[in-house]
């Protein structure tokens, strides 16, 4: 018997949206494949994957077992004499999904990665490799470990950098940098581990280079050495203050902020990590943006669009 995820999808203004009953009931499957569960460790595990909240409860896990029960898995009730622990015990099916169902994961993957801790993004990526070994179709197989962002990660280095997120640590990496293939030293303070453009990324004080830096995960070979450092510094966001046209045709990040508005034009006032992130975000906006401050980041925005120019000459 094969259990399709067909069963878990909603039908809703021509839009599939993903059941969380039965996505909850997925995750707690995979898990319970591990061993035997105790209701705090299931419920951990299924908020670092973000498909409940924290106020997901005793009764609610319940209903879980009770979907998983429907279809055909035996488990055992979480007493004392099994150390309060709710257990597999048999099951009746193979996982079988198709490339249509692996779509609507990587789509729920997508909505979460948002606002996705690095812990969430470990936690999903270590899902995706238990459902995979699940899974006999190769090309299937092949799809749902290809979700993960991580997928080409070193996670031993990731899992070191993690613990140290936010604990401004200073920590010395082997970095292979664009320049540097074979790898160069540097001395970093992490700020916060993160996406951007569809990466993974160390944002952090570079002490090496004397600024601060984003780096992405992929390239750090090794982490050679920590320790803690309580007058590590750390960098300050830039504001940029910056005229935009139409503020109504862009959806603006969470660290932007509306602070005028005029007939013709907004002004719009942005946090952004560094000076980097800065220019790349007044280039998003095209024409319709025009950056007033600060000097430094409008200089770099019109260095960009010469080099741009340039190569059009």
């Amino acid at each position: 018997m094969s259990v399709s995820m067909e069963n878990y999808i909603k039908q809703r203004d021509e839009n599939k949206q993903v059941s969380m009953t039965g996505a909850r009931a997925l995750v707690m499957f995979i898990l319970f494949l591990e061993g035997p569960k105790t209701f705090q460790e299931i419920r951990q595990y299924l908020i670092d994957c973000g498909v409940v909240s924290r106020e997901y409860s005793v009764d609610t896990i319940r209903i879980d077992i009770n979907t998983l029960k429907s279809v055909g898995c035996q488990i055992s009730k979480a007493t004392k004499r099994n150390d309060h622990k709710y257990c597999l015990i048999s099951h009746p099916f193979n996982l079988h999904l198709t490339s249509a169902e692996v779509d609507a994961l990587k789509n729920v993957y997508k909505k979460v990665l948002k606002k996705a801790s690095p812990q969430k993004i470990l936690a999903y990526h270590k899902l995706f490799l238990k459902l995979a070994n699940m899974i006999a179709d190769e090309k299937i197989k092949e799809e749902i470990l290809g979700i993960s962002l991580l997928k080409y990660q070193n996670i031993e280095v990731l899992e070191e950098l993690i613990y140290d997120d936010k604990k401004y640590n200073k920590v010395k990496i082997l970095y292979r940098a664009p320049n540097h293939p074979e790898g160069c030293e540097y001395d970093i303070t992490i700020e916060k581990i993160g996406v951007r453009n569809g990466k993974v990324y160390v944002f952090c004080y570079n002490h090496t280079l004397a600024t601060r830096s984003f780096l992405n995960i992929s390239r750090i070979k090794s982490v050679i050495s920590k320790f803690f450092d309580g007058s590590s510094t750390i960098g300050a966001d830039i504001n940029v203050k910056f005229r935009l046209k139409s503020a109504d045709e862009y959806e603006l990040d969470e660290n932007e902020t509306i602070i005028e508005k005029h007939d013709d034009y907004f002004l719009v006032e942005g946090k952004y990590f560094n000076k980097f992130i800065a220019m790349q975000r007044m280039l998003n906006f095209a024409s319709d943006a025009t950056v007033l401050e600060p000097e430094d980041v409008k200089e770099l925005v019109i260095e960009k669009l010469k080099e741009m120019r340039a190569v059009y000459e």
